[in-house]
C-alpha cells in the first residue's frame, strides 16, 4: 500500500463514507484520535497518527498532528528525488490526500453559554496547518475542507488513479479562502472581545473582509451582473416563503431591518429602493399600517413592509390588498401565514429583534474602485441631553414629540433628506437631493398631494440649512417647527429667521447624512 490519506475532521459528515471508499480505492488510513475512534467500526486497517509518528498526542490534544513525519509526508515534492529519498530515510509516507475541517469556532462563538475560555480553545492549529500545507502541494496532494466535495473527488479516483490538477487546484484555493474566512471570525471576536475591555481609540491598521458565499444570486442590480450573497456572520433572519431573493430584495431587506430598530412602539415602515416611503406608529400594527400607508398611497405598490411586532391578522389583511413584493416579521399570528402564502411569489421573512441591537460587523463598509472606506456603524438615535432650543420659541410639547419622530426618521433618508412628521407618522419626504431646498420642496409637495396638514407638521432635516430659504418656504407652508443639525456658517441666519417668523428650532449637534 504506497497511498494514505490523512482524515481529522470535526463535521464527521459523510466520512464514514469516504472513509470506506478510500479503502476500497487502494488507500490507507492515517486518523487522530476523535476521527479515528468514530472510523474504526467502518475502516478494517486505519491508523492513527500517534502509532504513524511514534509520538502520544499532548496537551488535551492541543498537539496531535503537528509533526515532522506528517508534514514532510504532506509537503514532499514528488518530482524531486532528494525530498523522496529524505522521506525514505526518516521513515515517513507519501500522503496524498488530506481530508481536514476545523474545530466549529463560530458555532462556539455564537452561544451564548460560551466562556471566552470555551471560545478561545476552540481556535483550531493543526488542522489549518495541515491544510495550508496540502493546499501548497497541491500538484500531489488534494486537500477537502468540504463534505460536499467528496462525492466529486472519489469519482475523479474511480475514473483514473490521479486527480486532475485542475480539480486539486480548485480545492487548494476552496481549502485557502476557508482558512482565510475561518481567521478572520477569530480576528473579529479578539477585536470584540478587546472592545469590551479595551475599546479602540482608532481605526484598525488592518481591515479583512473575508467572507463566505451564502448563496448565488440569479444576478445583480441588473441583469447583466454576476452576484452572490456573502455572509461572515449568522444572519438574524429567516426566509419562510416566497421565490429566490434577490440582490435588490438583500439590499432593501437589510435597510427594512436597519430601520425598524430605531422604533419601540408598535411601527410599520414600508420601503421602496432602499428607502422609506411611509411611516407609521400606533397602539396596534393595524393602527400603524394606515399611518404608514397614508404617507403615500401610490409608492407602497410592490414595496416592502417591515413590522417590529408579531404580525397579526388585521394587519396582515390590510397589507394583503395591494401586491407587496416582501413582508418583514419578527414573527407570525397563528393563521397569518396561511393567509399570505397563498401569493406564491411574496417573500415572508422573519428575524430576531435581538440581532437589530448591535451590527454583526464591526464596521460599515464600502467598496470604492481601488479599495475599501470603513467607518463605525451610525448607531442613531443619540441622547438628547445635548440638543439646544436657539430659537426664542421654545417648541410645544406635541412639537417636540413630533421632532423625535422625525428625526428617527430623517435619519433613513438619503441625503439631502427633509421629513415632515407628526409624533405617530411621517406625512412627506424629500430625499436624495442635490440642494437642501429642493428635499424640501419635494416634501412639502408630496404632503399636500396625500393631503396631509402641514400646519401641525414639523420638519426634520438630516443636515444643516446654509440658508433661510428653506425655512421661509416651510413656514409658508404652515410648518411652524424644525429641528436640524446645526454647524452651519448660517446659522444665524437661519435662527433670525426663525424668531422673526415666531417658529421653534432645535440644534441637536448631530447629523445624520447617507450619501
Amino acid at each position: 500500500m504506497n497511498k494514505y490519506a490523512l482524515i481529522s475532521v470535526s463535521n464527521k459528515e459523510g466520512i464514514e463514507t469516504l472513509a470506506m471508499e478510500l479503502e476500497s480505492l487502494g488507500y490507507g488510513i492515517i486518523s487522530t484520535s476523535n476521527t479515528a475512534r468514530h472510523l474504526q467500526q467502518f475502516c478494517k486497517n486505519l491508523v492513527q497518527v500517534s502509532d504513524y509518528t511514534g509520538f502520544e498526542e499532548i496537551l488535551d490534544g492541543r498537539v496531535k498532528s503537528l509533526h515532522p513525519k506528517v508534514h514532510g509526508a504532506i509537503l514532499a515534492d514528488r518530482s524531486k528525488e532528494e525530498h523522496l529519498s529524505s522521506l525514505k530515510e526518516h521513515g515517513m509516507l507519501q500522503i496524498d490526500l488530506v481530508v481536514v475541517n476545523l474545530y466549529p469556532f463560530a458555532e462556539v462563538r455564537s452561544k451564548e453559554e460560551s466562556t471566552h475560555a470555551d471560545i478561545v480553545e476552540n481556535i483550531d492549529i493543526g488542522g489549518p496547518a495541515l491544510i495550508r500545507a496540502a493546499a501548497k502541494n497541491y500538484r500531489y496532494v488534494s486537500v477537502l475542507t468540504d463534505p460536499k466535495d467528496y462525492a466529486p473527488t472519489l469519482e475523479h479516483l474511480r475514473q483514473g488513479s490521479e486527480i486532475p490538477e485542475c480539480w486539486s487546484s480548485y480545492l487548494a484555493q476552496k481549502a485557502f479562502a476557508m482558512v482565510a474566512q475561518y481567521d478572520s471570525v477569530i480576528s473579529d471576536y479578539l477585536a470584540e472581545y478587546r472592545g469590551e475591555t479595551e475599546p479602540d481609540k482608532e481605526m484598525p491598521k488592518y481591515l479583512d473582509i473575508t467572507c463566505m458565499q451564502e448563496r448565488s444570486l440569479r444576478y445583480g442590480e441588473n441583469p447583466h451582473q454576476r452576484a452572490a450573497f456573502y455572509v461572515c456572520n449568522k444572519d438574524g433572519w429567516n426566509v419562510l416563503h416566497g421565490k429566490d431573493l434577490s440582490f435588490n430584495n438583500i439590499l432593501d431587506i437589510d435597510s427594512a431591518l436597519r430601520a425598524i430598530r430605531l422604533f419601540s412602539e408598535p411601527t410599520v415602515i414600508i420601503f421602496k429602493h432602499c428607502n422609506p416611503c411611509g411611516i407609521g406608529s400606533g397602539e396596534n400594527l393595524a393602527d400603524a399600517y394606515k399611518k404608514a400607508f397614508a404617507t403615500d398611497t401610490v409608492a407602497p405598490f410592490g414595496g416592502i413592509v417591515v413590522v417590529n411586532r408579531s404580525l397579526d391578522l388585521e394587519a396582515a389583511v390590510m397589507i394583503n390588498r395591494i401586491f407587496t413584493e416582501i413582508i418583514i416579521a419578527p414573527g407570525y399570528d397563528d393563521g397569518v401565514l396561511d393567509v399570505l402564502m397563498k401569493k406564491k411569489s411574496r417573500r415572508l421573512i422573519s428575524y430576531d429583534p435581538s440581532f437589530l441591537i448591535k451590527p454583526k460587523n464591526f464596521y460599515e463598509v464600502k467598496t470604492m474602485l481601488w479599495g475599501y472606506l470603513a467607518q463605525e456603524w451610525d448607531l442613531m438615535p443619540e441622547a438628547i441631553e445635548d440638543w439646544r432650543v436657539v430659537s426664542h420659541r421654545q417648541p410645544t410639547k406635541a412639537e417636540f414629540n413630533a421632532m423625535l419622530y422625525g428625526w428617527k426618521a430623517v435619519s433613513l433618508l438619503k441625503s439631502n433628506a427633509i421629513a415632515l412628521s407628526y409624533a405617530d407618522r411621517v406625512i412627506g419626504m424629500g430625499i436624495g437631493q442635490v440642494s437642501r431646498i429642493d428635499s424640501t420642496s419635494i416634501a412639502i409637495w408630496k404632503a399636500r398631494k396625500f393631503k396631509h396638514d402641514l400646519n401641525i407638521a414639523v420638519c426634520a432635516s438630516d443636515g444643516f440649512f446654509p440658508y433661510r430659504d428653506s425655512i421661509d418656504e416651510l413656514y409658508q407652508a404652515g410648518v411652524k417647527a424644525i429641528i436640524q443639525p446645526g454647524g452651519s456658517k448660517g446659522d444665524e441666519e437661519c435662527i433670525k429667521a426663525c424668531d422673526e417668523l415666531d417658529m421653534s428650532m432645535i440644534f441637536t449637534g448631530y447629523r445624520h447624512f447617507r450619501h
